[in-house]
């Protein structure tokens, strides 16, 4: 974030905990996409997604005397929505709904120089994404975050509230189980 950025927030938000409550709205604003997107991606329904998103600010404005700045605004109202949304979705549907592989396929992987090669790596990305929906969570998350969305592990970390070395545990983990997943394949 360029620095500009980061002096507007933090007088936005010193701004809204000195009573000029409007100034939320240019937080609301600014991160609005990337809430709902987090949402969409955990409820995997867009009216759902709207409805957490909402909540999830809702959240945001009430814990903001909290906020203590040790982390970006941005990935503090990341783990609000995220946790937010795991909850919602713990409460509404004991089995998790998967991604489809599609979803993997479409947005996640570079495509290829040559048809040959087009095909054979949607053919590995839907066996991938298969294997990656099949993970119980934590392991599926931590996977997508760093795989898919190309987050470092501190980002994950500070994301998810824990630490590194538990986001490096949990990425070891997942890389085991679906190696085995593979061997038991073959």
């Amino acid at each position: 974030m360029k620095e500009g950025r980061k002096l507007e927030e933090k007088e936005w938000i010193s701004a809204v905990l000195n009573g000029q409550h409007q100034a939320f709205g240019h937080l609301v604003t600014r991160y609005q996409g990337m809430v709902y997107r987090v949402c969409v991606k955990i409820t995997g329904e867009t009216e759902s997604a709207k409805d957490m998103a909402q909540e999830v600010f809702i959240k945001a404005y009430k814990a903001l005397p909290s906020f203590r700045g040790q982390s970006s605004f941005s990935t503090w109202l990341y783990r609000i929505a995220y946790r937010t949304c795991l909850d919602w979705k713990r409460a509404n549907d004991r089995e998790w709904r998967h991604r489809s592989a599609a979803d993997y396929t479409e947005n996640d992987w570079v495509t290829s120089q040559t048809p040959e090669q087009e095909v054979l790596e949607q053919e590995q990305s839907a066996e991938l994404g298969e294997n990656v929906n099949s993970l119980a969570e934590p392991y599926r998350s931590v996977v997508q975050l760093y795989y898919f969305q190309r987050n470092s592990y501190q980002e994950i970390a500070d994301q998810k509230g824990v630490s590194v070395k538990t986001i490096e545990s949990q990425l070891y983990r997942a890389r085991q189980m679906m190696r085995r997943q593979r061997e038991e394949l073959r």
